[in-house]
């Protein structure tokens, strides 16, 4: 696995995590769409020995329209499958995962957390999910310059998604974080200080 600089380090974020006492914690890893967030998320999860969910597997078509909340993405059944779930003491669950965004098609996953979990994905510091987040990390990539990113990505997998990308995706960020201001809500701004690629699947706006 490739490591990646951050500021603050690894290290350092680890740190923050480990001092929280709820079991297990919920580490929340959230930015712009292509700000490298997946690439923070295997990094701490490898750190903390977590698996990781993508909000990306709660997608549903409403993700492919604009909108002020993020709302193609089904928190409500993060919350009701993973989240509450664990909060009510279960250390396995088995949730609804769609991993493709062309037929929206869902297979069961099954996910075992011991001390914490990661959570990657935009739109994550929303009201409807802020109580079940221990520990908020805003991964700190300008708008502009992470639709960049996401845009050449997709490109280099033969994805022409550049419409999505600006005409969709990059406004319901700027919507979104003009009503929740999500960099606010952050535990921890970490800053990345260097370049690293993310993963995607499909069109998805890691």
């Amino acid at each position: 696995m490739t490591t990646y600089a951050y500021a603050p380090s690894l290290d350092a974020i680890v740190r923050g995590v480990s001092q929280r006492v709820a079991a297990p914690v919920v580490v929340a890893v959230s930015g712009f769409g292509g700000s490298g967030k997946t690439a923070l998320a295997a990094a701490l999860a490898c750190r903390l020995g977590a698996p990781v969910v993508g909000i990306d597997a709660f997608g549903t078509p409403a993700a492919l329209v604009a909108s002020a909340d993020w709302g193609g993405l089904d928190r409500a059944r993060l919350v009701r499958q993973v989240l509450a779930p664990l909060a009510a003491g279960a250390r396995e669950v088995t949730y609804d995962r769609c991993d493709d965004w062309d037929t929206w098609r869902t297979t069961p996953a099954r996910l075992r957390v011991e001390r914490h979990l990661v959570v990657e994905g935009v739109g994550l510091f929303h009201p409807g999910l802020l109580a079940w987040l221990h520990h908020r990390l805003w991964l700190d990539v300008p708008l502009a310059t992470a639709t960049a990113r996401g845009i050449a990505r997709d490109m280099a997998r033969g994805q022409d998604t550049r419409a999505l990308w600006e005409g969709v995706w990059a406004p319901t960020e700027t919507a979104f974080a003009r009503r929740f201001r999500p960099r606010d809500l952050a535990d921890v701004v970490v800053r990345p200080c260097g370049e690293g690629p993310g993963r995607r699947a499909g069109a998805s706006t890691s």
